[in-house]
């Protein structure tokens, strides 16, 4: 008996010391649905923070989505949020802030400093998406696309694979961001979004730059960011263009698959790498005979590895990595605290030995 009743006093005991519920109603809460950064051009409030606030509708008939937007220059990430606090009269919800856009200024800063304060905040996912944003993050955030529809969000479509799927498009969550900035040996790449109004969205290029320090930046063409999304997800939604005007033809592929080895051993540093690709011819300037699949099949092999190797050879001479090679050199090798100087003193020197056996299973005619 005495022992139930000191545990109830212990209870009792217990129940003074806890804080009131934090919950709020979602009637007390407004949606930040994405974040734009840009750099404000004034060093002593750097950061220019842009918040799209998704407005409930009272209505289930209306068709479209409204958005709120709210603005402010600050010299930190924290302060310049929680003045934007008081610019609504409910409390902000981050939690389904599903895309982070950077403006394009802000990349010559240090990457690392300014998203600590993504990866710190614990309502904000670290599934999010990281894009650049061109001309700059705000004026992205600001497009409405008329093929929005209510409850969708076209931003996140893009990246998702529940709306587009494309070859031309490069997929970065915010915790690889992190990843690729911090890590040594497998340099940051994220998608550029483009505008020209307010009404029009275009994702197919990408930009790559070297860690924390943005000495080195350079710019992916669509054709080039499709051959990374070959080589770093195995990427099969994509077209090759094969051969000259008069007698082209372009193969659809179906099934990708890259492997690749860095061999020291010899006298120079080599990386050993095999592709196979696979699938049917889309489009053709000329009469195809299903007889001449295996020399259809030779020229899309060629053809797909000198594009390859040129990518190759530009990242290796703008010294970037954003396929993490120094990565995977540092992963097979018994670590002895030099294996990335090691690294940086071969990858300039580092043959690529590329092999595409590409196969066109059938000429898509119809006899």
């Amino acid at each position: 008996m005495k022992r139930q009743l000191f545990r109830l006093f212990i209870g009792i005991a217990a129940c003074l010391f806890l804080t009131s519920c934090g919950f709020k109603d979602i009637d007390k809460r407004i949606f930040v649905q994405a974040i734009g950064v840009d750099y404000s051009n004034n060093e002593k409030q750097p950061y220019k923070v842009t918040l799209k606030l998704a407005v409930p509708s009272g209505s289930l008939k209306e068709a479209e989505t409204k958005y709120a937007y709210i603005s402010k220059e600050d010299s930190s990430m924290a302060e310049a949020i929680r003045f934007l606090k008081s610019h609504e009269d409910k409390e902000l919800d981050f939690g389904h802030a599903k895309v982070i856009v950077l403006g394009e200024n802000i990349l010559e800063r240090d990457l690392h400093e300014m998203l600590d304060f993504f990866f710190r905040r614990r309502d904000i996912q670290m599934i999010s998406w990281v894009a650049v944003g061109n001309p700059s993050a705000e004026k992205v955030l600001k497009v409405h696309p008329k093929s929005e529809m209510s409850g969708t969000f076209a931003l996140s479509n893009f990246f998702s694979n529940n709306g587009v799927e494309s070859a031309y498009i490069v997929s970065s969550f915010l915790f690889d961001a992190r990843r690729r900035i911090v890590e040594s040996g497998i340099d940051p790449i994220l998608p550029i979004i483009e505008t020209g109004n307010k009404s029009k969205l275009k994702v197919n290029q990408s930009v790559v730059f070297s860690g924390v320090k943005k000495t080195r930046t350079i710019q992916l063409s669509p054709k080039q960011t499709k051959l990374y999304n070959l080589l770093a997800n195995n990427t099969s939604k994509m077209e090759i263009e094969v051969g000259k005007m008069e007698e082209s033809f372009t193969m659809s592929v179906d099934t990708a698959k890259v492997r690749y080895k860095i061999i020291t051993s010899g006298r120079k540093p080599v990386l050993k790498m095999d592709i196979r690709i696979g699938g049917i011819i889309e489009e053709s300037s000329f009469d195809m005979s299903p007889k001449n699949l295996d020399k259809y099949s030779s020229q899309a092999g060629k053809h797909t590895k000198k594009e390859i190797l040129k990518l190759l050879t530009l990242f290796q001479e703008k010294n970037i990595d954003p396929l993490g090679f120094g990565l995977r050199y540092k992963a097979t090798k018994l670590n002895n605290g030099k294996r990335f100087d090691e690294w940086k003193k071969i990858y300039p020197d580092l043959t690529f030995d590329v092999s595409v056996d590409a196969s066109i299973k059938s000429t898509g005619a119809i006899e």
